[in-house]
């Protein structure tokens, strides 16, 4: 049987939105940064209410990689109309093109969230849109590339997160690598406790503390099958990570990149149902 405070939230997310809430949707990454290629994000937002327009606006949330300050920068997109949408090829670059981004870090590499604000009485979360698609160039040509979509920030996330995570080959086709990252979807600061456990045996292999995760920060580690502390044969591995704030909220997710292509798979983390609580906004 579900426990209680899950039926709770459950009916608290079927419920209809009041007139004149907002809808606040993150996308855990947006980023302009040289890594093994050059990576960037393209983004396309939706207005499907098919009937009024909606105010747009779109905030940065990076950790600088000049100071290490938590900076935050707002785009002002204006009005979307009624089943219209609206691309960006590059999300970081249409914030330094508009002058949004503190001189300090304009000519840096960025990796931040973005927060999307549907701002119209009457919204429903189901026809707010904003989709991400993080991609590099190919090596024959084209780009290789990784999607997925803002969530509601009212119930993303939960105190304890896990996935399954693998490295290594594909039979003679080739060879991965894999990275994690950590959004703290809350509204205060909170650290975030890891554990890696082999996939084969159970056994912890690792355990650290990621200190201070700002509200609406990601951190991504890459690479992690490389740490000096993951023996050299580990293929997979269970990942555990805990907010350790009071109310703490965090999100998830893996990539498993190819080592040759960097053509790049994104998941989730499993997230604790029974913990999320809608929060109007």
């Amino acid at each position: 049987m579900r426990p209680l405070r899950w039926i709770l939230a459950t009916l608290l997310l079927l419920a209809p939105f009041s007139a004149g809430a907002d809808i606040f949707l993150r996308v855990p990454v947006v980023t302009q940064i040289q890594g093994a290629v050059f990576y960037r994000t393209s983004m396309t937002i939706g207005n499907a209410t098919g009937s009024q327009p909606v105010h747009l606006l779109l905030r940065l949330t990076y950790r600088s990689p000049v100071d290490a300050t938590i900076q935050s920068a707002t785009l002002d997109a204006g009005l979307l109309a009624a089943y219209r949408t609206l691309y960006y090829e590059d999300m970081i670059q249409k914030f330094k093109d508009e002058g949004l981004i503190r001189s300090a870090d304009a000519n840096s590499p960025l990796f931040g969230t973005l927060q999307v604000t549907f701002d119209a009485n009457g919204l429903s979360i189901n026809e707010c849109l904003a989709e991400a698609r993080t991609y590099s160039p190919a090596p024959g040509g084209g780009t290789n590339g990784i999607a997925y979509v803002g969530r509601d920030t009212g119930i993303a996330g939960s105190e304890i997160i896990k996935a399954a995570v693998r490295n290594g080959t594909f039979g003679p086709d080739g060879t991965t690598r894999t990275n994690v990252g950590f959004v703290n979807e809350g509204t205060t600061g909170t650290d975030v406790d890891i554990t890696y456990r082999d996939g084969a045996t159970g056994q912890v292999l690792k355990s650290f503390t990621l200190q201070n995760l700002a509200p609406g920060e990601v951190v991504q580690l890459n690479r992690i099958f490389t740490d000096p502390a993951i023996p050299a044969d580990t293929r997979t591995m269970i990942v555990r990570a805990q907010a350790t704030a009071n109310g703490g909220r965090i999100s998830g997710y893996a990539v498993q990149l190819d080592s040759v292509t960097n053509d790049g798979s994104f998941f989730l983390f499993a997230e604790e149902e029974d913990q999320c609580v809608y929060t109007p906004g």
